[in-house]
């Protein structure tokens, strides 16, 4: 079974526990994290070396989230990233990489995304709007 290495960063504690408590459940994820939503995160992303960085915030369209987004597509544009908050009952997937999802389904999004070393390994069995 291969295990998708989930790097979750989130801004709220018990936001984050709950991530965290649902992701530890799943025998397929490797939780890396969870970190705070701070600067430092691009630059400790090559040493973690997720397959999927998980971005949960109260908001999911707040600037930090925004930003932290854009900083890592820049640095890491072979990783996807998920971002899901509070206000929304979505779960955006951003990448650079045309990626089929499912938003009302975290675990199944992160087990379709393709491997980060083999990025022609799209899924094509789920069909649902995608982020760029």
């Amino acid at each position: 079974m291969q295990k998708h290495r989930v790097l979750l960063v989130c801004s709220g504690h018990l936001f984050g526990e709950s991530m965290e408590t649902i992701l530890r459940a799943e025998a397929d994820v490797e939780l890396i994290g969870p970190w705070g939503l701070g600067e430092e995160v691009c630059s400790r992303v090559t040493e973690a070396s997720p397959s999927v960085v998980l971005i949960v915030d109260d908001d999911s369209q707040s600037e930090a989230s925004a930003s932290l987004t854009s900083a890592i597509m820049e640095d890491h544009p072979e990783i996807p990233i998920i971002r899901a908050g509070l206000t929304e009952n979505v779960v955006r997937v951003v990448s650079t990489h045309l990626l089929p999802a499912r938003g009302m389904d975290l675990i199944e999004t992160i087990r379709n995304l393709p491997d980060a070393g083999n990025p022609s390994n799209e899924r094509s069995d789920i069909n649902n709007d995608t982020k760029r």
